[in-house]
C-alpha cells in the first residue's frame, strides 16, 4: 500500500523483536523507519534485523523532533493487564499508555496499530479508547490466536487498529460520544471471540470469525523474504542439555530461522525475547479482520 507513490512508513514503539512490525510491513506494504525500545537484547535485534534508528525510553523522547510516519505500532507492556500477574493495571509503573497517546497526538499518523494481552479488555482498555476518540481517533479491535493461523499453541492477544475519521476534529462533538459505554457492552462478553468497534453505538457484537486452519510450516506463505518462515521440520523441543531449545520457540512463534537465535544473544536472552510478544501470522491476521480504513484508502488485501 501507497499514497501518492510513496511507501508508508512505519514508527515502532515497545518493538521487541518486531514482530507487530514485520505484520505490519507485509499488510500495508511499508517500511519500518525508527524504533524505541530500552531492552537491551531487543536493541541488538532492531540494530540486526531493521537496521534502524532506536529511539531510546519513549518517555524521554521529544516527539516534536521526530520524523513523521504513517503508521505507529505499539505492543505496550503487558504485565499491568495480565492474568498472570498481579493487575495493577494504571496504577502498574509499566503503564506507559499516557506516554504513547502523546506520542500519537503529537505524529498524528494515519493509523495506529496495538497490542496487548486479553486481559486487557477488562482493566484499562476503556481509558485507551477514550483517549484515541479525545484526540481524534476511531478504533476496531479484534481478540485472535495463534492457533487461529495454525500455530500448535493458544496465545490469545487483544489487537487495535485505530484511524483518523479524514474530518475535521470536532472535540466538543466527540467528547460526548458513548465510546465508555460502547466498550463495556464489548469488553463484558468475555466468554466469544468476537471483534468490536468504538465508531459505533453497540459495536459488532454478533460478528465472528472463522479461524485459519493450516499446519505451522505454512504460517510464512505470504510473509516478505525478511519475515518469510523457512518451510522446515520443527526444531527438537529440547536441547542437547535437555532444556528447552530456543530455535524450537523460535519456530513455534513463526519467525525466521536464526531471527533471535542467531543475534549473539545468550540462551536466557533469546527465551525472555521470545516470551511475550506476538507471532508476525497472527498479527496480520488480526490486520485481515480489521481492514476497514477511512474513504479512499485500501491495501488491496
Amino acid at each position: 500500500m501507497s499514497i501518492g507513490g510513496s511507501m508508508l512508513k512505519i514508527g515502532s514503539l515497545c518493538t521487541g523483536y518486531g514482530g507487530l512490525d514485520l505484520a505490519a510491513e507485509e499488510f500495508f506494504d511499508a517500511e519500518t523507519i525508527w524504533a524505541s525500545d530500552i531492552d537491551k537484547s531487543a536493541s541488538l535485534i532492531i540494530q540486526q534485523r531493521f537496521g534502524i534508528p532506536n529511539l531510546g525510553d519513549l518517555k524521554e523522547i521529544n516527539w516534536e523532533t521526530v520524523e513523521p510516519i504513517d503508521i505507529m505500532t505499539a505492543g505496550y507492556p503487558c504485565q499491568p493487564f495480565s492474568h498472570a500477574g498481579e493487575r495493577k493495571g494504571l496504577e502498574d509503573e509499566r503503564h506507559i499508555w499516557p506516554y504513547i497517546k502523546q506520542a500519537i497526538s503529537i505524529l498524528r499518523p494515519q493509523f495506529v496499530i496495538l497490542e496487548n494481552v486479553r486481559g486487557h479488555l477488562t482493566l484499562g482498555f476503556d481509558l485507551v479508547l477514550g483517549d484515541l476518540a479525545e484526540i481524534g481517533y476511531d478504533a476496531k479491535w479484534a481478540l485472535v490466536r495463534a492457533s487461529d493461523v495454525g500455530a500448535p499453541h493458544k496465545r490469545e492477544r487483544l489487537f487495535v487498529i485505530a484511524y483518523t475519521n479524514g474530518h475535521a476534529y470536532q472535540k466538543s462533538r466527540r467528547a460526548n460520544r458513548s465510546i465508555h459505554g460502547a466498550s463495556a457492552e464489548i469488553i463484558n462478553r468475555t466468554d466469544r471471540h468476537e471483534y468490536g468497534c468504538s465508531c459505533q453505538i453497540a459495536g459488532n457484537t454478533n460478528d465472528k470469525h472463522q479461524p485459519h486452519n493450516g499446519q505451522m510450516s505454512k504460517l510464512g506463505r505470504r510473509l516478505t523474504p525478511r519475515c518469510k518462515m523457512h518451510l522446515q521440520d520443527a526444531p527438537d523441543a529440547l536441547d542437547q542439555d535437555g532444556k528447552l531449545n530456543a530455535e524450537f520457540v523460535e519456530y513455534m512463534m513463526g519467525l525466521p530461522k536464526g531471527w533471535i537465535t542467531d543475534a549473539g544473544l545468550t540462551r536466557a536472552q533469546q527465551l525472555k525475547m521470545l516470551g511475550n510478544v506476538v507471532v508476525p501470522q497472527q498479527a496480520i491476521y488480526a490486520l485481515e479482520l480489521l481492514h476497514t480504513y477511512p474513504q479512499g484508502l485500501s491495501t488491496g488485501h
